[in-house]
């Protein structure tokens, strides 16, 4: 199909009914996410500018995750532990923002 044409209708509905019903195997899916990954991913290395960042926290705020996500969450990190380094720069970034609250009660 050449580009900036489109499929009339009859055809749409003849590719859909085709279409129903196929699934993808296991292995194909993990294959389609593995080729998507890193480098691979069509936004890798793109910053988000200011406006998306925006759009984003806005449509996130007021959202929690359900029990049953914080749940999942919590058993996925139990049993980690930070490093030394990963450690220390947690501390630093704590004691930061403890100032500054410190500061902005003052």
């Amino acid at each position: 199909m050449r580009k900036g044409s489109h499929h009339s209708e009859e055809t749409r509905r003849r590719i859909s009914k085709t279409e129903k019903g196929k699934f993808v195997s296991e292995e194909t899916r993990r294959r389609m996410s593995e080729a998507k990954k890193g480098e691979n991913h069509p936004l890798y290395g793109k910053p988000r500018s200011v406006e998306t960042r925006k759009k984003i926290s806005e449509a996130r705020k007021g959202k929690h995750h359900s029990l049953e996500t914080r749940r999942k969450i919590s058993e996925g990190n139990k049993g980690k532990h930070h490093s030394l380094a990963t450690r220390k720069k947690i501390s630093e970034s704590n004691k930061i923002t403890w100032w500054r609250r410190k500061q902005t009660s003052n």
